[in-house]
């Protein structure tokens, strides 16, 4: 990476070129699923450079006044970066700029301890949120709207318990899939994948499905990232979510892309499963009837915990099951289990987080073993 701190910056936590890199995190994917993956995988590389969507930044204090944005040193303490190679292009040529600009306002400056960012891919939409260790008030408001109208980006202040917003608290993500141009608003403050341009990879290997006139659920809908492209194949879908704000981004996105076979409902992965067996009740289900649905497939993107033995086993009885997973060791204990009942037919490495040894899979299965 063309980066004067790369190996010293504990943002890039493995210091190798990128074909090294991802050389690496495949022998080690195929090696911990030897025996469970079909003889061929595809490997997903991610930009070399400018890759990330949003990122964070520690605000150290200089002596003068002033502050700098700086990450974690791999020798031990902070070290401040005018710019960084992994963070989208408009936000690492303007990081500098944003600091001076921050230093010269009290109001901006003082007991900032955290700046974040998030972006659309292609840069033309941002937002910058400033957390503080102290209240802010009208005096913030006023300093903010300067650095807004400067750099053209929308701005939040955070402290305990406050949120202020110049603009708005969310980006819209623009994807183009085989010819189809997908819309997503994205919550600042919410879970969102970081690298456009791997996410985009994902949703089209996703789309590869073949079409099907059954229906099927997705755990852990998020904003509905994957729900838009999964829906197109189905004849309906429900979609859960336990977070309000991204079930809420969800269904806003539905109405965008004009989805209208989706059915969203705010519960956790345990509880869907708990209703679908008739376990237990809900009254959030109460206008949606869950024997109209012929359920024949499961999408799931668990958090790096993996999947709970509840919602393991009810997508074990699926015919086809797609699972997204951010962390290989959990996917391949929850392999144990599907694959007595059903055989992976395709599998995909993506690399999200280049630099790291993060890896990201996608592991399509099918049939009976």
């Amino acid at each position: 990476m063309n980066c004067e701190w790369f190996g010293e910056c504990g943002g890039c936590a493995l210091a190798l070129e990128y074909d090294e890199q991802l050389a690496y995190k495949k022998e080690a994917f195929l090696e911990l699923f030897d025996g469970f993956l079909p003889p061929k995988i595809e490997v997903f590389a991610s930009k070399k450079s400018h890759f990330r969507n949003r990122g964070e930044f520690r605000v150290w204090h200089e002596a003068d006044g002033g502050i700098a944005l700086s990450m974690h040193n791999k020798k031990g303490g902070a070290i401040g970066v005018g710019r960084c190679a992994a963070m989208n292009e408009r936000f690492s040529e303007n990081m500098q700029a944003y600091a001076d600009f921050i230093s010269d306002y009290p109001a901006l400056f003082e007991r900032l301890f955290e700046l974040d960012f998030l972006s659309s891919s292609d840069g033309e939409e941002m937002i910058i949120t400033l957390i503080y260790h102290k209240a802010i008030d009208e005096r913030w408001n006023a300093a903010a709207k300067l650095f807004s109208d400067r750099f053209g980006v929308g701005v939040i202040g955070r402290s305990k318990g406050k949120k202020l917003v110049i603009g708005r608290d969310y980006i819209r993500e623009k994807i183009t899939i085989d010819n189809r141009l997908l819309i997503y608003k994205q919550l600042e403050g919410a879970f969102s994948q970081p690298n456009g341009y791997i996410n985009r990879a994902m949703i089209g290997f996703i789309d590869r499905i073949t079409p099907s006139e059954n229906d099927g659920f997705e755990l852990y809908c998020g904003n509905g990232n994957f729900t838009l492209a999964l829906s197109q194949k189905l004849n309906s879908a429900i979609a859960i979510e336990v977070n309000r704000n991204l079930l809420e981004a969800a269904k806003e996105n539905a109405k965008e892309n004009q989805r209208e076979n989706i059915v969203f409902a705010r519960m956790s992965a345990e509880e869907f499963a708990q209703a679908i067996n008739e376990t237990r009740s809900f009254k959030r289900l109460k206008e949606i009837d869950l024997n109209s649905f012929n359920f024949r497939l499961a999408l799931v993107d668990p958090p790096r915990s993996g999947l709970d033995s509840a919602s393991l086993g009810l997508i074990a009885d699926m015919e086809r099951i797609i699972y997204i997973s951010c962390n290989p060791q959990t996917l391949r204990r929850d392999l144990e289990t599907l694959t007595k009942t059903r055989r992976v037919v395709s599998a995909a490495l993506f690399d999200q987080f280049p630099y790291t040894p993060h890896i990201e899979s996608c592991i399509i299965l099918e049939g009976k073993r």
